[in-house]
């Protein structure tokens, strides 16, 4: 049901006339952070896309890297990064060759990552969002893939073009376009948090600056509700 509109836009809603107001929103896109335990400094990043689960990426003291996704509870970086598609240790350790700090990092990130395979990464990552139910690496793979398929993740194009234009990548209409995260994506985040970890004078971004939000406007809210309603009766 959609209450009704007058002529100047506001709605009749049980007899009193309401109106939308537009919000200051944080943006999408990605955010570096920063956390302090036993007095020392932990940079992470959290994506944040227009549709679908929040990925946190953390630094931790042992010089992992681990990934929360939806804030439930954290695996290391390297299960999330074989599903994208660094299937082999050798695919990940190449991925960051370049650099001797970055490799030092995943090595301790493969170290401490209990699964050695890709089927291994499934389920463990499955455990980690769904605890209690129990997975073949088959339904692990079904349930992992659809949280990052274009019907439940879209990191909008706002979110695409402060992601590319954080990371001088290409903002040409077709990138702009893509909604979900890639590979490339990923490393490119993990490479970030690892340089941030290794400067002393590395700041997290602040997300109060205007620079950081945006105005969700009328339009948007709606399409999100009737989004919410359609999904409904496809069900």
């Amino acid at each position: 049901d959609l209450p009704m509109m007058t002529a100047h836009g506001t709605f009749i809603i049980n007899g009193v006339e309401r109106v939308i107001v537009p919000q200051l929103a944080r943006s999408f896109g990605i955010f570096f952070t920063e956390n302090e335990l036993k007095g020392k400094r932990f940079f992470g990043a959290k994506i944040i896309p227009a549709r679908g689960a929040w990925i946190e990426i953390e630094a931790g003291s042992e010089n992992d890297l681990s990934v929360r996704i939806d804030r439930k509870r954290k695996f290391p970086v390297t299960s999330l990064l074989r599903v994208l598609g660094a299937r082999y240790d050798s695919d990940l350790l190449s991925l960051f060759s370049a650099n001797a700090q970055e490799k030092h990092w995943i090595e301790a990130a493969i170290a401490a990552d209990p699964a050695k395979e890709l089927e291994d990464s499934y389920v463990e990552i499955h455990k980690r969002l769904r605890d209690g139910d129990l997975a073949t690496a088959a339904n692990a793979k079904e349930y992992i893939d659809s949280i990052f398929n274009e019907e439940r993740y879209d990191l909008s194009r706002v979110g695409r073009y402060r992601f590319n234009s954080r990371f001088n990548k290409s903002l040409s209409e077709s990138e702009l376009m893509r909604k979900t995260l890639s590979l490339d994506d990923l490393v490119t985040v993990v490479k970030n948090v690892i340089a941030l970890e290794n400067d002393p004078n590395a700041m997290e971004d602040n997300i109060d600056h205007l620079g950081s939000r945006r105005v969700r406007y009328v339009g948007e809210m709606l399409q999100s509700r009737l989004r919410v309603g359609l999904t409904h009766m496809k069900r």
